[in-house]
């Protein structure tokens, strides 16, 4: 009997044994996924704990370009012990192996007759024709692929070859990756066909570069001092992902919007800088709003900086931008640590930058968990650098109800999730197991985890919420209005607001991806940064680099104010963005109480006086004491959005 397409699809796919066409492709597509996903982080979770075999891999190319089709060859060689038939060598290929628009990168286009088709192949040979082979790929898209090599006859000695080619050249090659990153190639072998796989040692890396430039991306600081030198990040990126074009040489011509020509800077970017360099020598404007306009001569390529404006920052504070939550191949996620810290420093131009891997048992395939800490603590160290570039230690916990990032305020931190044994972080222990360390919890993308806001909660450590990423903005909205930012505020929660990426590829800060933050603090320093943000003085965006000012009654924005009943709350409010702001609104108690729609200017100003006053504005709150609270949103003609943190008023 035919399927009636007008009954609704099969979505619970676990235990169906029914018809094909009644589930739901999606469904069905995911379950695979998972299952497929699952089976084979297990299998590497195994043989990372065994110890490596005597075979050793090597890769060639070593190094490919972003987005060009290119075939890569796994060459395993045989040591003492032999693999014969019944035995297989897997290689496990690093997430984003392929690509997101390439996702048909590992699919084995082959029939039963052997015929090629459309699209990438792999395959395999042996240095000694009388092995038989045979190759099985598992593949969903670029987000993970695993190919079996199958001995089937004959055997492998000591010093005899495999080859493994990812993309023969009987089909088309694969994008090996559009994202400029560090790509492991984790190889096993199993010698006696029993599922018990044992590593090869020396993992094979390949190094994927940036293409062509098609036009700069610039980076200037937001608040300098009036006149003093800055240095402005320059970016020759190419198309596929922002990335700096590898083999990139310009001529740069350097100008102060506005000012003279005599600020003009010219410098050469050599192939060595790799499209990325960082210009010094121009000069800070001594106030108003400025820019940096940067031509590459030679190329006839263009970019502009970000707006700078000394008086944007209250007196004795500066702005400073990051990004703290970002994932690499130490969890789930793609690109190695340096990978991470690099493109937060010299592609994004950040001040300041974290790591926010997972480290649950099962997100600890690749690695043993005592080896991601300490690979996590030496690369936060290494990248330090107070006054150019800061890092912040921290960790995502995962077993934290909706998630929860930790950052420390030193390079020790502490490690509280524990290995399949131990103890399950939970919001009834984490506050106890982190007691004595100097550390600030932020949960995330709340709208879109389902959180409760009415777990543990310590005011003096939860202080920030991240209210936009590449989950999308959690300002208002999610399940009954209860899971949103605004919610939480609703309820009592003081929290300040952070912009991120919960990127997955090592790439803070990329405007692809989600947000960043914009922290008010005195001094680039690791202390000076985390202080900003226990104290909430920090704005956020869903990406571009604007500069939010928000103040009322001598308090910035993250400040409580305690003000007598008959006074009446005021504020101003200032921004500063890189294209023509739409609207500025003054968020009070959960609604709009004032908005300006500025006409053609990336510069627009607020005002704006409580007509009630502190003792009417003050309501209960579920949480603490009552209160009001206020906070900006500004959102450009495009769409780009910031927020400062709130200031909240309570009465004397």
């Amino acid at each position: 009997m035919a399927f009636d397409h007008r009954e609704p699809y099969v979505t619970d796919v676990e235990d169906y044994n029914g018809p094909l066409d009644r589930v739901s492709p999606y469904h069905y597509y995911m379950f695979t996924y998972w299952r497929l996903r699952g089976h084979w982080r297990n299998v590497l979770y195994a043989w990372t704990r065994r110890p490596p075999c005597d075979a050793t891999a090597a890769i060639a190319p070593a190094i490919a370009v972003a987005n060009v089709p290119t075939t890569l060859t796994i060459t395993v060689t045989i040591g003492e012990t032999p693999l014969g038939a019944g035995g297989r060598v897997a290689v496990y290929c690093q997430k984003d192996y392929g690509g997101t628009a390439n996702h048909n990168v590992g699919r084995l286009f082959q029939g039963p007759d052997g015929q090629a088709g459309y699209g990438a192949r792999i395959t395999a040979s042996a240095s000694r024709p009388e092995v038989g082979l045979r190759v099985r790929v598992h593949c969903c898209g670029a987000v993970f692929t695993c190919a079996e090599v199958f001995v089937e006859s004959g055997e492998l000695g000591l010093g005899d070859t495999l080859s493994i080619v990812l993309g023969d050249p009987s089909c088309k090659p694969p994008v090996v990756c559009e994202k400029a990153k560090t790509l492991p190639f984790r190889v096993g072998i199993d010698y006696r066909g029993d599922g018990e796989f044992r590593p090869i040692a020396d993992t094979p890396t390949v190094r994927v570069v940036g293409g062509r430039a098609a036009y700069l991306r610039c980076f200037a600081p937001a608040t300098p001092a009036p006149g003093e030198p800055i240095a402005v990040r320059v970016v020759a990126a190419d198309l596929a992902n922002h990335n700096p074009a590898y083999q990139h040489h310009g001529r740069l011509r350097l100008s102060v919007v506005g000012e003279a020509a005599s600020q003009d800077r010219i410098v050469e970017m050599p192939e060595e800088a790799h499209g990325a360099m960082l210009v010094q020598g121009l000069a800070a404007p001594r106030s108003g709003v400025t820019r940096i306009r940067v031509i590459d001569e030679r190329n006839g390529l263009m970019g502009q900086t970000n707006p700078i404006c000394p008086e944007m920052a209250p007196p004795g504070l500066r702005v400073y931008y990051g990004e703290i939550h970002s994932h690499t191949e130490l969890s789930d996620g793609t690109g190695s640590c340096d990978d991470n810290y690099t493109w937060a420093r010299d592609v994004e131009g950040l001040d300041f930058a974290a790591l926010a891997d997972h480290f649950e048992d099962g997100q600890s395939y690749n690695y043993v968990l005592a080896d991601k800490w300490r690979l996590t603590q030496e690369a936060t160290e290494r990248f330090h650098a107070p006054g150019r570039f800061v890092t912040l230690l921290g960790y995502e916990i995962g077993t934290l109800e909706a998630h929860r990032n930790v950052y420390f305020r030193d390079g020790v931190g502490r490690m509280i999730v524990e290995g399949p044994e131990g103890e399950r972080v939970t919001m009834d222990n984490v506050y106890d197991k982190l007691e004595g360390a100097e550390y600030i919890l932020i949960p995330h993308a709340p709208k879109y985890h389902g959180i409760n806001w009415r777990r543990p909660h310590r005011p003096d450590r939860q202080r920030l919420v991240e209210i936009c990423s590449s989950w999308g903005i959690s300002e208002e909205g999610g399940e009954g209005r209860y899971q949103s930012v605004r919610h939480a505020l609703e309820m009592g929660y003081r929290f300040g607001f952070t912009g991120g990426t919960d990127n997955h590829s090592a790439e803070p800060g990329n405007p692809d991806l989600g947000g960043i933050t914009g922290v008010l603090a005195p001094a680039l320093t690791r202390e000076a940064l985390f202080d900003a943000l226990l104290a909430r003085h920090t704005f956020a965006t869903n990406g571009p680099r604007m500069i939010l000012r928000f103040e009322g009654h001598g308090g910035m924005m993250g400040d409580e104010l305690v003000l007598p009943g008959d006074a009446h709350p005021r504020f101003r409010a200032r921004a500063l963005a890189g294209e023509a702001i739409a609207r500025l609104e003054l968020i009070g108690n959960g609604q709009v109480v004032h908005a300006v729609s500025p006409e053609d200017t990336d510069d627009a100003t607020l005002e704006w006086e409580d007509e009630r006053t502190v003792a009417e504005a003050v309501v209960p709150r579920e949480l603490g004491a009552p209160s009001a609270y206020y906070y900006l949103r500004v959102t450009t003609v495009n769409g780009a959005y910031g927020w400062s943190s709130p200031i909240w008023v309570s009465q004397a």
